[in-house]
């Protein structure tokens, strides 16, 4: 036992060692350095200080002090709780939560390393091949790409989990299953992805490792401390899934697509990597997952020992398996066909002997020919009967590395006409809100550092000496392939304090970059800001960027009516003066002070502004024209707020005449838009007719303070309504007279108030 403690901590001193080199000079600067960039640091050091601050799960918890006036925006992103239980005595000790946030992100790699070493051990029972799988996941390549992410390097309870399951099947004792759920638990807590991706390899550990090899009572138990796990964790799905409902947030197809892995990502290495950071074959967001080829070289390595090995008594069964593989690689080549040059006809004297025009039926043929062929194989039906290890995180890391490509699967950016087991996995309530399939990778990674350090029990080096310079080769060879070059460490924002007693905070000019300042600022004078940024935005930033950018001095009275509001103008993006002027102007605005680089002005409450409503009936409406799309009208009719007519990027072209089919006394019109809440017409004139020829003016102007208080008060539905004054008219003309280059102009409902009868 004092040998495995002995053994145990000398990994952990390597891995301490190596997170120090890595980081350097990181370990010399905790509380003054960001490391990575002023990006999503900046975000998870804000989250990291409130969750030092305020009681988790509590009501005053879930409104984190951002995107002011909404509630409930600790929905908006993750909350980073798993990995508060490293940073908040730091933050509580030292009032620095730079300084927990950087004890937290320094831990990743040394308690992967640990964390991979230990399942690794249990497994193999051998001390250098379990230093290899420690250095081979926490010092992975995929991870070179995530330091900015904490919540994703933060993935050392993952091995934990798989350890605990694997101690309960040699010594089936409840503290093990502890371990277990416990882990799961807190690996779920530390990023939201995992709660599903991690449940996955779980889920494939007990279909291999448990079923039909343990006794159906402990599997039973396996089940029930999961589920009790589950129970735990459920206050924070239950708010998640409050708060996101109440905001209509989810997101759209093409968005997880965009951060779905590609086929060749395989080929596509950080760039930050010393080593292999040229190698980028096909680039996309998130999805550099070069493995290395030391450990690929490792793993395949053991696996064709085990195979051939377990192969030798049946060579019958081996060579119809070796037939029907063989087919399945030509189907796969097939497939590839269409993706790579495109529909094709092969013929030959004329006579047509195979016709290609997508991958989805060579892939299907494929895929039965490899499953008939792997069950037919003695290898794969030895390594079943054994429950082999090698071969389950062998599997396991392929398994993974498919979910990671999202729910359609592509190569080389082109689709392969098939639904991956993403797409499955999005028919689980909660899966819709998570936007990174690519993240799988991260199971991958695990799988592949435990079945290197399974393969090398298999490379029969006899001799100490050679084993362990086999071993420390090996892991320098990882380590070296996954070393980055040196990891950024940037001075953090000044910090600027209040200096009112405000409702809230406002930072000008917004935008992404400086919003992430302001949100490490409020860390110090910890007042609820109008600024923010997280997964998704609230619904009425949009609308507040547009007001702020036209220098709309009514956005700031709107927010006043909220409470006094303290504003600050970085004099460095206003070199013009033209902030300061602008809040200035804005009656009732008081300079409180005036630094080097910032300005301070207080801006007193003031009365809500009234929000139009409508008391009359919803008219029918028998007939809508468009300038554009007219193909798509009937979305803007269906009662479908994820359905819209859209006019594409808006210029003053825009036009929709309503028909309400006679002469109707029209109190206002109102345009619900939805889930597409940043595509309100930029300016808008109402007109209205009796006979579609000589038109009245009903309203207008800019719509962007309408649509500002519509996504306050009601961000599910977005009401823009504009007051006709009980005009009667039959026809009614919405004419959209701004230039948007980005922004389209969308309706998902529309609807008609008055009286029929005029």
């Amino acid at each position: 036992m004092r040998e495995r403690f002995l053994a145990a901590g000398s990994a952990a001193g390597l891995y301490l060692v190596l997170a120090a080199v890595l980081t350097w000079p990181l370990v010399l600067h905790p509380g003054s350095r960001v490391p990575s960039d002023l990006g999503d640091p900046l975000l998870n050091v804000f989250l990291l200080a409130w969750n030092a601050r305020e009681l988790p799960f509590t009501e005053r918890w879930w409104n984190l002090p951002q995107f002011h006036p909404a509630p409930g925006t600790m929905a908006f992103s993750e909350h980073l709780l798993g990995i508060s239980l490293l940073s908040t005595p730091i933050i509580k000790a030292t009032g620095n939560p730079l300084f927990g946030y950087n004890v937290a992100f320094f831990l990743t790699f040394p308690l992967c390393g640990l964390a991979a070493y230990l399942l690794a051990y249990e497994i193999t029972k051998r001390h250098d091949a379990s230093i290899v799988a420690g250095v081979a996941f926490g010092f992975a390549p995929y991870r070179m790409t995530q330091l900015a992410h904490v919540q994703v390097l933060s993935s050392y309870w993952m091995p934990l989990a798989l350890l605990g399951l694997h101690l309960f099947l040699r010594e089936p004792r409840w503290r093990w299953l502890v371990l277990f759920a416990g882990s799961w638990y807190m690996q779920a807590l530390a990023c939201g992805y995992y709660l599903f991706y991690l449940s996955v390899l779980i889920g494939c550990w007990i279909l291999w490792f448990a079923i039909g090899r343990m006794h159906w009572s402990n599997v039973a138990k396996i089940a029930a401390a999961w589920c009790a796990a589950t129970a735990a964790f459920a206050p924070v799905a239950l708010g998640y899934m409050r708060y996101q409902r109440m905001y209509g947030l989810e997101r759209g197809g093409e968005e997880i697509e965009g951060f779905s892995a590609d086929v060749a990502s395989v080929l596509n290495a950080p760039g930050n990597l010393r080593l292999w950071g040229w190698l980028q074959v096909f680039d996309r967001q998130e999805a550099a997952l070069f493995p290395g080829l030391a450990v690929i070289l490792l793993v395949s390595s053991g696996v064709a020992l085990a195979w051939v090995a377990a192969a030798r008594p049946e060579p019958g069964r081996r060579w119809v398996a070796r037939v029907l593989l063989a087919l399945a690689m030509v189907s796969a080549v097939v497939a590839a066909l269409p993706v790579l040059i495109g529909p094709s006809r092969f013929e030959m004297a004329g006579i047509r002997l195979l016709s290609l025009r997508s991958s989805e039926r060579p892939l299907l043929v494929g895929a039965v020919l490899a499953l008939s062929g792997m069950a037919m194989h003695p290898s794969v039906r030895a390594m079943w009967r054994r429950r082999s290890a090698l071969a389950f995180y062998t599997v396991g890391a392929i398994v993974m590395w498919s979910f990671s490509l999202g729910p359609s699967p592509t190569l080389m950016g082109q689709p392969l006409a098939v639904t991956g087991p993403y797409g499955w996995l999005m028919m689980l309530p909660g899966v819709e809100g998570i936007r990174v399939p690519a993240r799988f990778w991260m199971l991958s990674t695990l799988c592949l550092a435990v079945a290197a350090a399974l393969a090398m029990t298999h490379l029969h080096i006899r001799t100490g000496a050679r084993r362990i310079a086999f071993s420390a080769v090996t892991a320098l060879l990882i380590a070296v392939e996954g070393w980055p070059t040196p990891v950024g460490l940037l001075q953090p924002p000044d910090l600027r304090p209040s200096y009112t007693s405000a409702s809230a905070r406002l930072e000008i000019p917004a935008g992404p970059i400086r919003d992430l300042l302001a949100l490490y600022r409020a860390t110090e004078h910890r007042l609820p800001l109008v600024n923010g940024y997280s997964g998704y935005f609230a619904p009425h930033y949009g609308a507040l960027q547009d007001l702020l950018a036209r220098h709309d001095a009514d956005v700031l009275r709107s927010l006043a009516s909220f409470g006094e509001l303290e504003i600050v103008v970085d004099q460095a993006s206003d070199r013009s003066g033209g902030w300061r002027t602008f809040v200035g102007a804005t009656p009732g605005a008081e300079l409180l002070h005036e630094a080097q680089d910032y300005t301070v002005y207080r801006l007193p409450r003031t009365e809500r502004p009234a929000i139009p409503s409508f008391a009359g009936d919803a008219l029918p409406v028998t007939g809508i024209h468009a300038s554009v799309n007219e193909d798509r009208l009937g979305l803007a009719l269906d009662g479908n707020l994820k359905t819209r007519w859209d006019t594409g990027p808006q210029d003053p072209t825009n036009e929709l005449i309503i028909d309400l089919g006679a002469a109707r006394r029209v109190e206002g019109i109102e345009l619900q838009m939805g889930r597409f809440r940043t595509d309100f017409p930029r300016e808008l004139t109402v007109s209205l007719s009796d006979d579609g020829v000589v038109w009245t003016p009903g309203w207008g102007g800019a719509t962007a303070l309408l649509a500002f208080e519509a996504t306050v008060e009601a961000p599910v539905t977005v009401p823009l309504r504009f007051p006709a004054d009980q005009q009667v008219a039959r026809y009614i003309r919405l004419r959209q007279t701004a230039q948007d280059p980005v922004y389209y102009w969308s309706i998902a409902e529309l609807r008609v108030y008055g009286k029929a009868d005029p």
